[in-house]
């Protein structure tokens, strides 16, 4: 009977056995999830990771309280209570601090990138290797460019600069030969309108399902997403059928050289081209209004992430 009764002491106040192993391994375990859910799970918000780590922590402490009961380890039992989710707690602290340093680099991108007067970027050197996110806006930017050669290109061949002078659509006045083929550049602007609205969704959703915290999706996407793509499509389409309406007018000719301007003999033609010129000049300046507010979008939000990543 003493005998029996030191056993049962013995067992029930040593910290010894199998519920402190079983804790131990709870402890590991935790220790595994923060750097195994940074690879295997999207980024929560901190408060949803340090209480999932904390509910981790009491779930495993249910299994030592399971076992701890059988023992009689009572010390264990109390101690894996403050000791697992406290462990679970850090897991959770541990796995945002590598999802933070994994997106910091992703983010420096849009953090050191370059805006221009007409809200164009440039993007740092290495952007393209800088992360997921930062290669698709690279990705995006580069097509972009090249759309934006093909377009300048496609104009191009229309010799729209003879348009601007009578001394140099005398010289070359092939220029107002074909005026309706002017108006096919709407298709062209149409289309690359669309791959552009579709560029920027992809972009986005790259941002929206990031490891970037809350201020910096909101900043990079604010970069991206600057640009009014159906704004910049009606100020093309407008400068398009100013430029083929000024084309068919030239074509009819009723100008004169009149020192070196347009003059016209027709009164009704003079008035025309008076007001296809104030037609074009109020498209060239709501483009420039467009790339000041892309302009200031994505230099306010390049702050953004800077302030979030300083």
């Amino acid at each position: 009977m003493d005998d029996e009764f030191d056993r049962d002491g013995a067992r029930g106040t040593s910290i010894w056995g199998l519920p402190l192993l079983v804790a131990l391994f709870g402890c590991l375990l935790l220790a595994l999830a923060s750097v195994f859910a940074s690879a295997l799970l999207r980024r929560q918000d901190f408060a949803t990771s340090l209480l999932s780590g904390v509910g981790a922590g009491l779930v495993l402490w249910l299994a030592v309280l399971a076992v701890g009961l059988r023992a009689r380890q009572w010390p264990v039992i109390v101690g894996a209570l403050v000791a697992l989710p406290a462990a679970g707690a850090l897991a959770a602290i541990g796995a945002e601090r590598i999802f933070a340093a994994r997106a910091s680099g992703d983010a420096r991108t849009f953090a050191e990138l370059e805006v221009e007067k007409d809200g164009s970027v440039s993007l740092p050197s290495g952007a393209a290797n800088g992360g997921p996110v930062s290669a698709a806006y690279f990705a995006a930017l580069a097509q972009g460019e090249r759309d934006a050669t093909a377009y300048a290109q496609a104009f191009g061949r229309f010799n729209l600069a003879a348009l601007g002078s009578p001394y140099s659509l005398g010289q070359a006045p092939e220029a107002v030969a074909d005026c309706g083929a002017i108006g096919d550049m709407e298709k062209l602007a149409r289309e690359q309108s669309r791959a552009a609205a579709a560029r920027i969704a992809d972009v986005m959703t790259a941002i929206d399902t990031s490891e970037f915290g809350a201020p910096v999706k909101q900043g990079a996407g604010a970069i991206v997403g600057a640009d009014d793509v159906d704004a910049l499509l009606a100020n093309r389409i407008e400068t398009i059928r100013a430029i083929r309406a000024q084309c068919a007018l030239l074509a009819k000719r009723s100008w004169r050289n009149d020192g070196g301007y347009f003059g016209f003999s027709n009164a009704a033609d003079a008035a025309a081209f008076k007001a296809i010129a104030a037609q074009r000049q109020a498209a060239a300046e709501a483009l420039q209004r467009l790339q000041t507010s892309a302009h200031d979008k994505r230099v306010a939000g390049r702050e953004k992430v800077r302030a979030a990543l300083s």
